[in-house]
Order: structure tokens, then C-alpha cells, then sequence
């Protein structure tokens, strides 16, 4: 009877102690006095044609439906000229050639106040990457989306993609980059409309990746630029596709800490690309899972030379991916635009639907290319993401929350026209129970949960005063808004 007994307590102490009463005080100091906001790489379906389809109307409404609950604030938007304005057999600017899906997804982002990064991946060949004729047209491409269309939601030029990249052209010159950037900015002066409107976002390089040529990283780069070219850059900005352990330990943390550093004061940084890259040291349950979805899958035929991320079609990604933004947001930066809102991309971009990027929040061709209907479902972290874009949009200011550190549990919190948001995030398998302090009290407070059995985007209403209660479940992501 006495082992009874003892056995009784002890588990009625395990028990106790999983249920963790954690204290959470809320601003009022503040982190970030303008949040840029929180989106998507979205870009206007290049391959298409190639895929031999084209974007019906009934694909936009359904995309439209999407986007208008996610509510982006920032979306990064990149061309191929070869499949727009240049025409490869002849070498001509050709401004209106395949320019309607462009036009029809920087409408939408106009109608909606939503800030566009656009640019380019690559120059149309590798011999004009620093050539005059490739740069006058682009510049004036440009000139006809921002001026002669009207698009100003254009705010910002990205002129290559991830050019410290071995995968480059420019192939980690930075003097390169630098040069180019000086040559885009002196054509653009030739349209006085254009370039009092438009700034660059830079240096677009890729956080944690050292190119083997040149002893420079990321930090150098956005330093280089701060030093050189800092006058012409509207928004810093980089990429970032970290492995899953990184972000939680806080190494991923640290890395953004060090490139922030070198950002001039008055200025943003923005995660321009935000993924977590499969096959990283330290991920092991999320390399098995997306190898095995991987072979498994019909999309993709070569296999060792695929680029994606099999665990968008997991619930759990959605947690990885929530939990990104928030470390962006508490340590300083000022937006995020995942990679990527819909499947539009094959590998090289050549059109080859036997390998198709898969990083999306779904695939809007997935039946009229591959006959594959389930492929144009949401997937499940399209729900996660809205909650981080609709919640903590432009303009908000980024509190600092101070708790004891808990494992696996991980808060956000901004307020905006005095409407007050906060992100939990709870990522152990346990219950939480939490104790908020919050500056001010909510006005028409909801809980909006993203869990496994539970992704109830409407939200239940709360009573909230300066100070309540929560409880999360394990594994989930909480919001709790007044914003509508």
C-alpha cells in the first residue's frame, strides 16, 4: 500500500508539473516602431506557357479568394525576361509580350496596398549580366509597369537574384553587384518618374551561405552595400533557408543578430525568401519525412537534383514556419516573405513538369498539368502563415515580451492602431497554461488556434483585461487579436 501510495504522488507530481503556470508580461517597450509586414514570394507564373497552360480566370478567383484572407503586406515578385520582355531568337524588347498575368497579379496587389520587392532571377543571358543593352531594357520595363500602368505598389527593384550565389552569374563578385547596381540606378535616372519612386532592395543574398571564391558573408555583404551603395537601397534584404533545429536552438537568432548590425540606422531589413532547407545536420525526423515524401511522390522524377521542401504537405511546417517570423520579428527585422505562395516554378525554370519546385501553399495548375486535383488544395500551413500576415501587418509596432525561458515556447506580440495581436506558439506536446500581462486591455479580443485537430480560423471571442489566462495545447500556434 505504501509503494501504491508513493507511486500515486509522484505521478500526480509529473502531472502537476506538466501543466506549467508561466508568467508573460507584454511591452510596452517597443522592438520595432514599423513593421513592414509579413507575406509571400509570389511570382506571375512564367513557366506557364511552357507547361502548356495558361492562368484561366477561374484559377485567379480561386487564388484571389486565397490572398484576400491572407491579407500580405509585402510580396516579392521575380521575372525571367526570356519569358516577358525579351525575346531570346531575336534579342528585341517586346514590352506588352506575356505581360498578362504580371499585369494581373500587380493589380491585385495595387487594389490591396500590398508592397511589391520586383525584379529579376537572372540578365537574359549570362553575357549580358553587366551589359548596357540588357540594363536599358529592364529599366525600361520597369518604367512601363510603375509609370505607364500605374503600378506604384512597385517599391522597391531587386536587379539579380542571390547574387553571391555559385549559382550566380555574378557568382559572389561583389564588386560585380556593386557595379551593376551603379548602372541600373544611372539609367533609371533617365526616367525622373521612375527613379524618385523607386529604391533598390539589397543585396538579396543568402544568410548563412559563404561563396568559396570571396571571404565574405552575408554580414559583409549588406555591409559592403551599407558602405557603397546605401544612398540607393530602400530596403535591405536577404534570404534565408535555415535547417529546422537551427531556428529553435537560437543559432538562427544570432545569425540575423550579426547581419543587423551592419544595417544603417533608419533602415529595415527584410527576409526577402524564408524556407527551411531539407537535409541540414540536426534534422533528422524532418529529413526522413520529406525523403520519404519525396520518393513517394509522382511530381518529381529526378529525385537527387529536386528543389522543394516535402513537409509543406505537414502540419508541423506550419509550426517551423510561424515560429521563423516570430524570431525575425523579435530580434529586429521587419518583414517576411515565405517561399512560396503557389508551386509556379520547375527546377532551372526550363518548364520541365517532371520537376517541379514544391514549397508552396498549394499548386494552382495541379490538375490542368499534372492531373493531380488534390494538388490545388490548401495545404496545411497556408492557415499558420495567414495568421502571421493577416495579425501582424504594416505598420505595426513589434513589443518586446519578457518571460522565463521555456523550453518550446516562443511569443510574439505587436499593436497597431492600438488593436493589440500576440503569437504563442507552443511547441512541445504538452498543455500550457499562461498567466498575460498585456499594456493594454483588448478591445474585442478572439483566440484564433492552429492545431492539428483544431484549425479554427474564426476564432472564439474572450473577456480580456490587462490581465488573463490562456491555455495552449501541445503542438499549436495561438493567436489572440482585436484586429478584425
Amino acid at each position: 500500500m505504501k509503494n501504491i501510495l508513493s507511486s500515486l504522488v509522484c505521478l500526480l507530481f509529473i502531472l502537476s508539473c506538466s501543466k506549467k503556470d508561466i508568467q508573460i508580461d507584454i511591452g510596452p517597450d517597443i522592438i520595432n516602431a514599423s513593421y513592414l509586414g509579413n507575406g509571400a514570394e509570389w511570382d506571375p507564373y512564367c513557366e506557364a506557357e511552357l507547361w502548356g497552360a495558361t492562368v484561366t480566370e477561374e484559377m485567379w478567383k480561386t487564388i484571389f479568394e486565397r490572398t484576400d484572407y491572407m491579407r500580405m503586406s509585402i510580396v516579392r515578385c521575380m521575372i525571367n525576361s526570356p519569358f516577358r520582355y525579351y525575346d531570346v531568337k531575336t534579342g528585341k524588347f517586346e514590352k506588352e509580350r506575356n505581360v498578362e498575368s504580371l499585369k494581373k497579379m500587380l493589380s491585385y496587389c495595387q487594389k490591396n496596398n500590398i508592397t511589391v520587392m520586383y525584379g529579376e532571377f537572372n540578365p537574359p543571358t549570362a553575357e549580358l549580366k553587366s551589359d548596357l543593352r540588357w540594363i536599358s531594357m529592364s529599366v525600361k520595363y520597369l518604367n512601363y509597369l510603375v509609370v505607364d500602368c500605374g503600378f506604384t505598389c512597385i517599391k522597391y527593384f531587386i536587379p539579380t537574384n542571390e547574387p553571391d550565389g555559385n549559382w550566380s552569374v555574378y557568382d559572389g563578385n561583389y564588386e560585380l553587384y556593386k557595379d551593376l547596381i551603379s548602372k541600373f540606378h544611372k539609367e533609371m535616372k533617365l526616367y525622373p518618374e521612375l527613379s524618385e519612386h523607386i529604391k533598390f532592395a539589397g543585396p538579396d543574398v543568402v544568410m548563412g551561405y559563404k561563396n568559396p571564391k570571396y571571404d565574405m558573408k552575408t554580414a559583409d555583404w549588406v555591409a559592403g552595400s551599407a558602405r557603397d551603395i546605401d544612398s540607393l537601397v530602400g530596403v535591405y534584404e536577404i534570404h534565408t533557408y535555415p535547417g529546422y533545429e537551427q531556428v529553435r536552438d537560437g543559432s538562427f537568432s544570432k545569425m540575423l543578430k550579426e547581419v543587423l548590425k551592419e544595417v544603417p540606422a533608419g533602415k529595415q531589413l527584410i527576409v526577402g525568401e524564408a524556407g527551411y532547407k531539407a537535409g541540414k545536420e540536426g534534422d533528422s525526423l524532418e529529413n526522413r519525412i520529406h525523403k520519404e515524401k519525396l520518393d513517394k511522390t509522382p511530381l518529381i522524377t529526378n529525385k537527387e537534383g529536386a528543389d522543394c521542401n516535402m513537409r509543406v504537405y505537414d502540419f508541423e511546417y506550419g509550426l517551423d514556419m510561424a515560429l521563423l517570423a516570430m524570431e525575425v520579428m523579435n530580434n529586429g527585422g521587419s518583414g517576411v516573405a515565405a517561399w512560396m505562395l503557389d508551386d509556379s516554378h520547375s527546377v532551372g525554370d526550363k518548364g520541365d513538369t517532371a520537376n517541379v519546385k514544391i514549397w508552396g501553399m498549394w499548386n494552382i495548375f495541379g490538375s490542368k498539368v499534372w492531373s493531380m486535383k488534390g494538388e490545388e488544395n490548401l495545404r496545411p500551413w497556408y492557415y499558420a502563415w495567414s495568421l502571421m500576415c493577416r495579425y501582424f501587418p504594416a505598420g505595426s509596432k513589434i513589443l518586446k515580451t519578457n518571460f522565463s525561458e521555456v523550453k518550446d515556447l516562443n511569443v510574439a506580440a505587436s499593436v497597431k492602431d492600438g488593436k493589440l495581436s500576440i503569437a504563442f506558439l507552443n511547441r512541445s506536446s504538452e498543455k500550457i497554461d499562461l498567466n498575460v500581462n498585456i499594456p493594454e486591455e483588448f478591445k474585442e479580443a478572439r483566440v484564433l488556434r492552429y492545431e492539428k485537430e483544431n484549425i479554427n480560423m474564426s476564432g472564439e471571442s474572450i473577456k480580456a483585461e490587462k490581465r488573463f489566462n490562456l491555455m495552449i495545447n501541445g503542438k499549436s500556434l495561438v493567436v489572440i487579436t482585436d484586429l478584425n
